[in-house]
């Protein structure tokens, strides 16, 4: 009899790996999302993604694993930390409820370092309340994923692509140790198909200064840029202006912030096996061809739309 994994956002980002290589692997698959099913992903079952405890019960009864994907980049309307916290702790109670056997949670790297910053502390917190729920669980800390259609990385290759000039806040020395999405998901799968209780993170085998990394994506889009320090205060108050004109938020003070604690890099043996510099350069040509607005996508009309088709999509 197959297993059932019942899984948030199977058709956006990092779900849509997960869910691909788990249908791979003769899961079935059920997604809580909001987005319409793409053709092509007719073997995943799909549910609307919807905040009552009931409902979420009901769609986890028979679910041997349960994977969160569940949060939000920035705080946006109604929407806050502060919710997505409460909504996490309500995926879990519900998962509790169902009976479900095991729960696995993809939270972030450094997610107890990063104090006084929203992300991290709620991403702290959920962790906490799964620690606590005493299901069987798994804690997965990506560092920053690189992939087809993710944000930073394209939108920093749009960058390139329209500025002879790229200014890096605070100089760039900070680190960064991106994995790929592919890598990502193995490790996703890999603590979906452990029985035990354990926390890892998932980060590639090489460590960047960022402005390295950005020197590399100026390489794989085959174009030559200057890039030189800049005072964050007055990045970030170009960036909130060219926000405006895209009508997206491009950067926030609590992002670059986070990088410059150096929070997307991990202190443990890398679990990434593949090379981030040969998928970017690989990838180049396709990257930061259009800009992804993150408003776009999980906000506006976007968020219904799949993001990545876990059923067509190349890995």
């Amino acid at each position: 009899m197959k297993k059932r994994a019942v899984i948030t956002g199977a058709f956006s980002y990092t779900g849509s790996a997960v869910a691909r290589q788990l249908v791979n692997r003769g899961w079935t698959v059920h997604t809580l999302t909001n987005r319409e099913r793409p053709a092509g992903a007719e073997r995943i079952s799909t549910s609307p993604l919807r905040f009552d405890e009931a409902h979420l019960k009901n769609e986890l009864e028979g679910a041997d694993v349960f994977i969160n994907t569940y949060w939000i980049r920035l705080p946006w309307g109604e929407q806050t930390f502060d919710t997505a916290v409460e909504r996490s702790k309500m995926l879990f109670r519900a998962a509790k409820m169902a009976g479900v056997s095991r729960v696995v949670h993809v939270s972030v790297s450094n997610a107890s370092a990063g104090r006084n910053l929203g992300y991290y502390d709620g991403k702290a917190a959920v962790e906490e309340a799964l620690r606590r729920s005493g299901l069987s669980h798994a804690i997965v800390r990506p560092t920053l994923i690189v992939g087809p259609n993710d944000v930073l990385t394209n939108n920093i290759a749009w960058f390139l692509r329209h500025f002879p000039i790229f200014p890096i806040p605070g100089g760039g020395d900070y680190r960064l140790q991106p994995i790929t999405l592919e890598d990502t998901a193995r490790i996703i799968v890999s603590a979906i198909e452990d029985s035990s209780d354990v926390e890892v993170d998932a980060a590639g085998k090489t460590v960047f200064t960022f402005k390295e990394y950005v020197r590399l994506l100026a390489r794989a889009c085959g174009v030559r840029r200057v890039v030189i320090g800049v005072p964050a205060t007055l990045v970030l108050l170009a960036l909130r202006g060219i926000g405006g004109i895209l009508g997206d938020v491009t950067l926030t003070k609590e992002e670059f912030l986070g990088l410059d604690q150096e929070l997307l890099i991990s202190h443990e043996s890398p679990r990434g096996e593949e090379s981030v510099e040969n998928w970017l350069m690989k990838n180049g040509e396709s990257l930061g061809r259009r800009y992804r607005k993150e408003i776009h996508r999980h906000f506006g009309e976007g968020s219904t739309m799949a993001v990545l088709n876990p059923g067509t999509d190349p890995e």
